[in-house]
């Protein structure tokens, strides 16, 4: 069986989604020529179920154990049967590995020294507290390094971990090793990621596959409300929200096509429109940045107009504040740039 490479997974924006996701997710990304990350612990029968109905993009299986209140920890290593049913698919393989907690060295050294000894294609899947990137992102390079494997990284917060800038500054440091980084269960700084040198990147279906959600006790579960992506905001708003933040935006996306974002509301299916125009959305964005003299530079241009139209709605709505990681990636790509133009 000729299987997925590794480099056909360079440059991509991915959609990390659920497999009962997965035929509106596969429709999206067809049409953008991009792959899947599957999430969950069965991905057979989604994968082959894909690949029968025509999907020919790249398909990463994420076991996700590292989350939820019984969430396995690192400690437990990885499945060889796991990376072998991905080959047998013919997929690059991504470790089942559990939770990486602050400074567990150990877990760490585990989970790369077991993937590296499978056999290729292999991605060691490293689930991160956010603190790891605060103190020990040098540590981390090193071990990354010395095990010389690709690595797929993901990263717990109760919010937005690319809001919180020594976590944003700490993934684009990673970057400089030696070996592919990947970075799963994000959202729009995906791209932002993508920007600076990320092998392959992938946006969330839903808010909980758009981070690794603290471990939490029992408790209510709210029902959020149906969120869309808005490109001028670059994140996701409520959709009963569109006439008052985005009445006249006319939208470019392939589910869109020019259609302005109120009209995601009066579909018959609107949470199927708003699911598929995110994703759409997104990947068109990726699309421009990427097609810039300079990808960083595109990005930026776009966290600038994004944090310009934030601040013009704040004058309006007193309870108003831009996202955080417009901030980060506006502050760190800046730097970006500074220390590009100071060595060239």
């Amino acid at each position: 069986m000729v299987g997925d490479t590794l480099g056909d997974l360079s440059g991509r924006l991915l959609v990390q989604c659920r497999p009962g996701q997965a035929k509106n997710a596969a429709r999206v990304a067809s049409a953008h020529g991009t792959g899947l990350v599957l999430t969950g612990r069965m991905p057979r029968p989604t994968v082959e179920a894909l690949r029968a109905h025509g999907f020919t993009g790249p398909i990463l299986c994420d076991a996700n154990r590292y989350s939820g209140r019984r969430r396995a920890t690192a400690a437990l290593g990885v499945r060889d049967a796991w990376t072998a049913e991905q080959h047998d698919l013919g997929l690059v393989a991504l470790t089942d590995s559990g939770y990486l907690g602050p400074q567990d060295w150990q877990g760490l050294r585990r989970i790369l020294a077991e993937a590296a000894r499978q056999p290729g294609p292999v991605v060691a899947m490293l689930p991160l507290s956010a603190r790891w990137f605060e103190q020990s992102v040098d540590g981390l390079a090193e071990e990354i390094d010395h095990y010389g494997v690709p690595v797929a990284i993901a990263i717990e917060h109760a919010k937005d971990p690319f809001g919180v800038r020594y976590v944003a500054r700490g993934f684009l440091a990673l970057l400089a090793v030696r070996v592919p980084v990947l970075l799963l269960r994000s959202d729009v700084s995906a791209i932002g990621a993508l920007a600076h040198g990320t092998h392959a990147a992938a946006i969330g279906t839903t808010q909980r596959l758009r981070r690794i959600p603290p471990r939490a006790g029992r408790g209510v579960v709210g029902f959020p409300s149906l969120r869309a992506f808005v490109p001028p905001l670059l994140g996701h708003h409520p959709l009963d929200a569109m006439s008052r933040l985005a009445p006249y935006w006319p939208c470019d996306c392939h589910e869109c096509a020019g259609r302005t974002l109120t009209e995601l509301e009066r579909a018959q299916r609107p949470e199927v429109s708003a699911f598929r125009h995110s994703l759409s959305a997104q990947l068109t964005l990726w699309s421009t940045v990427r097609s810039a003299a300079s990808a960083v530079d595109g990005w930026l241009a776009h966290c600038g107009q994004a944090l310009s139209v934030h601040r013009r709605l704040a004058m309006t709505l007193p309870a108003w504040y831009p996202p955080a990681n417009l901030h980060s990636w506006t502050q760190l790509s800046h730097g970006v740039r500074s220390d590009e133009r100071a060595h060239g």
